[in-house]
């Protein structure tokens, strides 16, 4: 029970860590980004062998944005600068995510039950919610942002959402401190309603320029990464992680259609050339291998074997146009990306 908990809970947050919501200069401009990733086993390992699509496109629309600093000359002249100036700087989106999920397992034992029926499976989802940023520093003071995230979400096959179907809810806020645009760290807490289950989760992290082409970032528990910049326009990131991989499905069992979950924990290696197109686009080309992984099938009624996984490979590519300049552009540009 105690390893089902951490594969779940690191599932969840390696979606929404990686993949929305530390993006900061990409998550707080109007834009659209798709992305496709597909995991393929070669099976060289000789054991059971699972494929996997995902194909989803993030939408990001505004919905308040200020920028305002006020001055309060009676205390300027009184020299108390500290407290003259007063400073609002803000910016909150809405996001929608419509999702694709594409898994095809095969067991090495012809006699095992399979979960598909020997056929691949295709689940439908979306996610949508709200994520802002604050500034919380005050003038002359090292500045400090709240970031958080609120999402909600369902993903389905056919055969599953005929068996009380259930929707995920996500929420992430955390702190960010900037010592310096070379430097900063943040913490925070993760929390999911996943299936039935609640999983929180704290996670901490820091971004260092070690040069004037390298980068680091370290974010526990989901992620190690560095960042070399060949030009402006390329970049390629080179870095380990934790990955999750989760989907419903139907069983009909007795004229009844049982609802089960596959999913698992993997970690994830692998390199992301970034190559900016445009001021406003930019192509993102991902390869790599699972090194590990544990995938568990669970659910009420029907025991299914549990498959042992070999290595699998991956590729994917993902496109993002931003519409305009966001309010917090020049500030959260490079700021806890990853």
């Amino acid at each position: 029970m105690k390893q089902l908990f951490f594969i779940l809970c690191v599932s969840s947050i390696s979606f929404t860590i990686q993949a929305q919501s530390f993006i900061f200069n990409q998550f707080f401009r109007p834009s659209i980004r798709v992305n496709t990733l597909y995991s393929h086993d070669f099976n060289f390992n000789q054991k059971d062998r699972l494929h996997v699509g995902d194909v989803n496109v993030n939408c990001i629309i505004p919905i308040a944005s200020k920028l305002q600093l006020k001055m309060d000359w009676e205390k300027v002249l009184k020299l108390k600068l500290k407290k003259a100036a007063k400073l609002r700087f803000y910016q909150i989106f809405w996001n929608f995510r419509p999702r694709i999920v594409y898994a095809d397992l095969s067991y090495q034992s012809t006699s095992s039950r399979h979960p598909f029926g020997n056929k691949a499976h295709v689940s439908y989802g979306f996610s949508t919610g709200i994520t802002g940023i604050h500034l919380l520093a005050k003038p002359l003071k090292k500045p400090k942002f709240l970031f958080y995230q609120f999402n909600i979400g369902l993903l389905e096959s056919i055969q599953s959402i005929k068996a009380n179907p259930t929707p995920n809810i996500t929420t992430l806020i955390g702190i960010a401190n900037i010592k310096n645009f070379n430097f900063y760290w943040y913490y925070g807490i993760y929390f999911a309603y996943n299936n039935g289950q609640i999983l929180p989760a704290p996670f901490f992290g820091i971004q260092a320029k070690l040069s004037k082409r390298f980068w680091i970032n370290i974010t526990l528990p989901v992620q190690v990464r560095f960042a070399i910049k060949f030009s402006p326009m390329v970049k390629l990131d080179i870095g380990a992680s934790l990955a999750g991989f989760g989907t419903p499905f139907g069983y009909e069992f007795n004229n009844n259609v049982e609802r089960h979950i596959i999913g698992g924990l993997r970690i994830k290696t692998g390199a992301v050339l970034n190559l900016k197109l445009s001021p406003q686009a930019t192509l993102y080309l991902d390869v790599g291998a699972y090194p590990y992984q544990l995938t568990t099938i669970r659910g009420e009624g029907i025991v299914f074997d549990q498959p042992q996984l070999g290595i699998p490979f991956y590729s994917g590519l993902s496109f993002y146009y931003s519409f305009k300049k966001a309010l917090l552009g020049s500030v959260v540009d490079g700021i806890i990306m990853f």
